[in-house]
């Protein structure tokens, strides 16, 4: 009976990690999987095999794996504006954006170095192609945020502009599945 409710308890975890779209939770779900399995093999009477089951698969990889997370920590920012035809150091360094000095301090807070791209390139282009974690549309007043909805880093970003809203700006997230066509 312990036995099948551990069969069982496999074929959830291993059903909720592929499901999981936060790749830290699926890595634990991927530990916990690896450390029911190890009981598994305790039941069917492999002591050596459960072992090396639970500290290689369970403690080690799952390690592993979120130091890697840890260390992926670029975020690429595309900034376009619809009032700036052309770019040049004195817009960047004068006439930076309010928002621009904030998404920097939130991503730096969280030990992640932002690279922000400056581009007069059209709001859509920078959508269709090219490859970016965050991008932000400012025309006067009104910012757009685009970012994947699978982002958790996004969600934190959305979560602080909505505890501290701005005065002068209406900032509004559009959310997008990883591979959509996006509409500005």
């Amino acid at each position: 009976m312990i036995e099948k409710i551990f069969l069982i308890l496999m074929v959830v975890l291993a059903l909720i990690t592929l499901n999981t779209v936060k790749l830290r939770r699926a890595v634990i779900y991927l530990g916990i999987f690896s450390l029911v399995s190890s009981f598994v093999y305790l039941l069917y009477g492999a002591p050596d095999v459960a072992i090396a089951e639970a500290v290689i698969g369970s403690a080690l990889s799952t390690v592993l794996y979120l130091v890697a997370l840890k260390k992926y920590q670029v975020f690429t920012i595309y900034y376009t504006n619809a009032n700036y035809n052309e770019i040049h150091d004195g817009y960047i360094i004068k006439g930076r954006a309010q928002i621009l000095r904030d998404v920097e301090r939130f991503f730096l807070k969280r030990e992640m170095e932002p690279q922000i791209i400056y581009t007069t390139d059209d709001c859509d282009y920078v959508l269709s192609a090219k490859n970016f974690d965050l991008l932000i549309h400012q025309d006067y007043d009104k910012v757009k945020m685009y970012g994947c909805i699978e982002d958790y880093h996004v969600d934190a970003m959305q979560d602080y502009v909505a505890k501290n809203p701005y005065e002068n700006l209406t900032v509004e997230f559009v959310r997008y599945e990883a591979g959509d066509q996006i509409d500005a």
